[in-house]
Parts: C-alpha cells; structure tokens; sequence
C-alpha cells in the first residue's frame, strides 16, 4: 500500500480503527465520528509519515490523540454491546459479560486490551501506537489482563447467585 492511497487506508484500517475508537469511547456514533475525523486528520497529514510500515500506529495515535481531546474532561461513556466489535466471541451471554467487564475496568485497561485484541500490532507497535516504552507496554497489558479476569469473575458469580 502507498502512502497516497486512501481507499486502501481505509479499507483496511476501518474496522480496526472503529474497534479502538468504540474501546476508547464506548460509543458506536461517537466511534463512527472518530474514524472519519482520524482518517480525515491523517490524509492532511499524510507527509509527515515516515515508513508505511508504521501506518496503523500512526493511524491509532491520531484517533487517541482526537478522543483524548474530544473527551477532556468527561467521563468515557458506558459501552454499548457492539456486535461490530466482539465478532470473536460467539455466545451472546459471553459477549454480555465482556462487555459488562469491560465497563468495570479502568480506561486505560481497556484501552491497551482493545488495541491489543483487535490489532495485529506486536508489543513494539503497540509502543508506538500508545507512545510508551514496551517493557510498560507488558506490564500494562498484564495488569488490565488481570482486572479483566477480576471483572468476569464477578459477571459469572452474578450468574451463579442469580440461578442463571
């Protein structure tokens, strides 16, 4: 792909782009505006990128950079359960209860296990997307893996107390 095509960019970053933006707002029409705002932005600014190999970092640090001013000073709204985004997990009550987990855990968390999930990046372009060292990149990604696990386990035992 080449620096100047942007039908490429967009057919093969949307997706990826709207999942991060939906992780990062918990919002599909807020997501939705994301993505044409980062890919709007990022066309603009298309000569300032280096190496096309870095495209989707760049692409991610534009959006974070455009949720972050989007939502100075809100709180990230609750997440919406957005089939769009949770395709890998085909049982409705699981993807419930990710989402409901996902809501519990903190911003940050979420973020990094959104873009780590949904991405193909490896832990030195999820570095470069999140502009962070990778050692911290692991030890972020260790942490929200754990709230994660903590926040699930408090959707099944609900289940369990609620004779579901």
């Amino acid at each position: 792909m080449k620096t100047d095509d942007f039908e490429g960019w967009v057919r093969q970053y949307r997706a990826f782009l709207y999942r991060a933006a939906w992780g990062l707002t918990g919002d599909r029409a807020a997501a939705e505006d994301l993505v044409q705002e980062t890919f709007t932005q990022a066309w603009r600014s298309r000569h300032q990128l280096r190496m096309i190999e870095s495209l989707q970092p760049w692409l991610y640090r534009i959006l974070r950079r455009e949720a972050g001013r989007r939502c100075s000073g809100q709180n990230l709204a609750p997440l919406e359960a957005a089939d769009a985004v949770l395709v890998e997990f085909p049982a409705h009550d699981e993807r419930i209860d990710l989402v409901r987990a996902l809501q519990r855990i903190s911003p940050r968390h979420r973020e990094i296990l959104v873009l780590y999930y949904l991405s193909e990046l490896d832990y030195a372009g999820l570095a470069d997307a999140l502009e962070i060292p990778a050692g911290t990149v692991m030890s972020r990604l260790s942490r929200a893996r754990e709230a994660l696990r903590l926040a699930l386990g408090k959707d099944r035992e609900r289940h369990v107390r609620q004779g579901s």
